[in-house]
């Protein structure tokens, strides 16, 4: 059935066409009251480095994540 109504589906977010892009992103609110809490750094297996900086490109390039300045 997939394959028979596959040009329904969007399959990627290029293929959301007249779709605003207010209403196909999510958007989390934080109380801005409460004090933001501190991780501590992980550090990532280098074998698996370079794969994930590969995805974050693939989403980066396609604009389906962005970029968000680090809060100081």
């Amino acid at each position: 059935m997939l394959k028979e109504f596959k040009d329904v589906f969007a399959w990627t977010y290029k293929d959301l066409k007249r779709i605003p892009p207010k209403l196909a992103q999510h958007k989390i609110e934080l109380d801005i009251t409460i004090s933001l809490a501190r991780q501590t750094k992980y550090i990532l297996n280098p074998n698996y480095a370079t794969i994930i900086k590969q995805d974050i490109d693939k989403l980066l390039a396609v604009i389906f994540i962005q970029f968000v300045e680090e809060a100081t």
